[in-house]
């Protein structure tokens, strides 16, 4: 129902947008990034495996992906702020959990495997993304790369901080507790996002003025975006969308892989644990920089190009990290790797709403997370015992190499596809 109370000349799509990154930043820059440096102390201090440990990951990954299709019907029926909400609550108490009962493996599965992911999908990039779209549309890939910065941002301050955490109060518990108290922030903040803009009165970008001068722009508008909205039943059937489910795995696997091992991966390399740290710190780093000017640019060049350019540099430098070869070249590397991961966080979402919709984006995106989630759950339990089984990670990172070359040619066979309504007129 809109609220025909609040009608004001003031857009609220950029204040929105500043809560939303405030919210990114601190949820997932602050908690998720942060976690890569609290899971290596903590198994080593309990004496478990790392292939028992990561069931936790790969399972919240897939309770991630299993709950997203019920993520996309609660944010179509109660919108995005609900959804932040709920998630954020959930979060926030499984973080004080961690912090305070923890003491068996069965208990962090439970935590970080089963609660925790209801958190991260009601609270996370689903009904975020989902709330940039509904606000913006000429400069909707521009908007979705200034939030997705917070987690870069959140991340680069994350590792140290937490490492530091660590060595200075010399409990891993600590740090679960200080995450906590970021997402209790971030729940505070998620009451005051506003819905969907014609609640308010308002209209995506602003002004209709701004709206027609938008749509006078589209006809010359090099980066194609859907006058209709697509079905699921319908996008399912074009091979775009497998695509970019390609793509999206390529992009996940192998941070989901250097999230949960790559400390341990740097610390088996020879490197100390504040380096370990620093490197993963500057890869999150580089992933802050690249989501804003990538998504600037995602709105003047078809962002299949784009991704096809940036999953060449993640293959490259994902080679290098692999093997660790001297800190100054894995300095280069990592900022670098995650330039690459940044820009393809922001283009894939942008390539869904631009070929399929904005008004069908939740339910496409709810079809697609699954998918993408479980094959990218299983990475950090398979790496964790192959690693407990051979020794190394050698061919964690060889199998995943090969799929990031896949991704590439799917970035370059990713065209817009075409709707039978489209053909029909």
């Amino acid at each position: 129902m809109t609220d025909v109370s609040v009608h004001s000349s003031k857009f609220y799509g950029w204040g929105n947008l500043r809560l939303l990154f405030a919210i990114y930043f601190l949820s997932m820059g602050m908690v998720f990034y942060g976690f890569n440096v609290i899971f290596p102390e903590m198994i080593t201090d309990m004496g478990w495996s790392r292939g028992d440990a990561s069931w936790a990951q790969s399972l919240r990954g897939i309770l991630i992906g299993i709950s997203a299709p019920l993520v996309a019907v609660f944010i179509n029926r109660y919108g995005t702020r609900r959804s932040m909400v709920l998630g954020l609550s959930i979060l926030t108490g499984g973080l004080f959990l961690l912090g305070t009962v923890t003491s068996q493996l069965w208990q962090w599965i439970a935590l970080w495997g089963f609660l925790m992911p209801l958190g991260f999908a009601f609270g996370g990039v689903l009904p975020i993304q989902t709330n940039v779209s509904y606000w913006f549309n000429a400069k909707r890939s521009m908007a979705l790369g200034i939030v997705m910065t917070a987690a870069g941002v959140g991340g680069f301050i994350a590792q140290p901080l937490q490492a530091w955490v660590i060595e200075e109060f010399g409990r891993w518990q600590f740090s679960w507790l200080v995450a906590g108290g970021f997402s209790l922030i971030a729940t505070l903040l998620a009451f005051m996002v506003k819905g969907k803009p014609e609640e308010y009165g308002q209209i995506p970008d602003g002004t209709h003025e701004q709206v027609q001068l938008n749509n006078s722009k589209q006809g010359s508008s090099k980066v194609h975006q859907s006058q209709i909205a697509w079905t699921l039943k319908d996008a399912i059937r074009t091979p775009v969308l497998w695509f970019i489910v390609i793509i999206l795995i390529a992009q996940i696997m192998p941070l989901y892989m250097l999230s949960v091992h790559g400390v341990f991966h740097l610390r088996d390399s020879g490197y100390e644990r504040m380096q370990a740290a620093s490197i993963v710190s500057f890869l999150i780093a580089g992933s802050a920089v690249a989501r804003f000017p990538i998504g600037w640019l995602g709105d003047r060049i078809e962002p299949r190009y784009i991704v096809t350019v940036l999953h060449i540099a993640l293959l490259a430098t994902f080679l290098i990290l692999w093997k660790a070869p001297n800190l100054t070249l894995m300095i280069i590397a990592a900022p670098i790797f995650g330039f690459a991961f940044g820009g393809g966080v922001v283009m894939a979402p942008s390539m869904v709403a631009n070929y399929f919709g904005v008004e069908s984006f939740a339910t496409i995106n709810g079809f697609i997370f699954p998918v993408q989630i479980i094959f990218a759950s299983a990475v950090p339990v398979g790496a964790g015992y192959l690693v407990d089984q051979t020794g190394s990670y050698d061919w964690a990172f060889i199998a995943l190499s090969l799929f990031i070359v896949a991704s590439i040619t799917c970035a370059m066979l990713a065209k817009p596809p075409v709707s039978k309504q489209t053909v029909a007129t």
